[in-house]
């Protein structure tokens, strides 16, 4: 079946709606993490995100909705960043590096409001 030039513009059109609603809930920006010192470097957030990609992926929860990667300009060089859902920023935090205090006192604190909700 062949599309028309017509047909094609529609799609285009219905697709960058879609993508305007998926990300109109993309509120976070991964790298507010180095700002909040719960990843100490660029390497250490993209391991985050990939984690935080594979949970997505695992639980089949639409990527599209929440994690797009975009460009940004951080101390005059132009960097690779995601911006995120809120779901996608909590996964992304307690995926960081166990090691760091911030993240660990997040992981913690999320039991502990877990184990309050029972």
């Amino acid at each position: 079946m062949l599309a028309t030039l017509d047909q094609l513009q529609e799609h285009d059109r219905i697709s960058s709606f879609l993508d305007s609603l998926a990300e109109r809930n993309l509120t976070y920006y991964a790298s507010d993490l180095l700002s909040r010192h719960a990843c100490q470097n660029l390497s250490e957030l993209d391991q985050a995100v990939k984690r935080t990609t594979e949970v997505c992926t695992c639980m089949r929860l639409p990527l599209r909705e929440n994690i797009k990667a975009v460009y940004r300009s951080r101390g005059g060089q132009v960097i690779r960043d995601w911006r995120l859902s809120p779901m996608a920023y909590m996964l992304l935090l307690i995926n960081a590096d166990t090691s760091n205090e911030v993240v660990a006192q997040l992981q913690a604190e999320l039991i502990k409001r877990a184990l309050h909700q029972e």
